[in-house]
């Protein structure tokens, strides 16, 4: 095998994977050019859902506004303020019985 023969081989081997990435791209474009209106058409839906979201939560507020009343919002606040000193007794007792478990005195009993 010669020098030539050698260089010749090797440019054809260069000439075939170029050959070979040009049909790949211009199959590629085709692709592309398929799916491109349906990357439109889903970008319009998810466009038309927000919208829909942003309607629902406005309905939401608005029904909110009306027919909440006073009480409705008191009898919340109550179980809220019962739900917050829950959590607060929970960790003091828990704050409690790590001190004892950690400084090593018995446990206390309140």
């Amino acid at each position: 095998m010669t020098w030539g023969a050698f260089i010749g081989f090797a440019l054809f081997l260069v000439l075939l994977i170029k050959g070979w990435d040009w049909i790949a791209g211009k199959l590629k474009a085709r692709e592309t050019a398929a799916v491109s209106p349906l990357t439109i058409d889903m970008a319009a839906v998810k466009i038309q859902v927000a919208s829909q979201a942003d309607a629902l939560n406005a309905f939401k507020v608005e029904v909110a506004r009306t027919y909440v009343t006073g009480d409705v919002i008191t009898r919340l606040e109550r179980r809220i303020d019962d739900m917050v000193s829950s959590v607060r007794e929970e960790m003091q007792e828990t704050r409690r019985e790590m001190l004892d478990a950690i400084l090593g005195r018995p446990p206390s009993r309140r």
